[in-house]
């Protein structure tokens, strides 16, 4: 009898932090979903610099980006084609296609980016370690 009750107890100890792990694990695969998700809006709304705010190095440096003159840049349209998450949940490489218009050429133009996403878990963020799209 009294082995049994230690069972339960190791068994009641084990599912209580199995279920902690599954709502961390859970908490930052919604942050980045979110993060995505606000990334775009950004991008498709015309909001650069809040879509540049996303990009940032582990090491905390911000790639170099002209985001001046994109005005004449309309984002027409913005596909997510893949979403790979590692085993740690701390990075992600995501796919996404962005189809836009060109207001001084008149033409519709699409680019393709493979970006490597990372969780800073001070700031409990997710970020994109990429440089920001080239439009041309």
């Amino acid at each position: 009898m009294k082995n049994f009750r230690i069972f339960l107890i190791l068994f009641s100890l084990m599912m209580l932090l199995q279920s902690c792990n599954t709502f961390k694990i859970r908490e930052t695969l919604e942050a980045l979903d979110a993060s995505v998700t606000n990334y775009i809006v950004a991008l498709r709304w015309g909001m650069y610099k809040e879509a540049y705010s996303y990009h940032y190095s582990p090491e905390g440096k911000q790639p170099p980006a002209t985001i001046d003159g994109l005005e004449e840049i309309s984002v027409t349209g913005i596909e997510i084609s893949e979403k790979l998450i590692n085993r740690e949940h701390t990075e992600a490489n995501v796919e996404i296609a962005i189809t836009y218009f060109l207001k001084t050429q008149g033409t519709i133009k699409k680019i393709k980016l493979n970006q490597d996403w990372w969780f800073n878990k001070e700031h409990k963020q997710w970020f994109v370690d990429h440089p920001f799209p080239k439009f041309n």
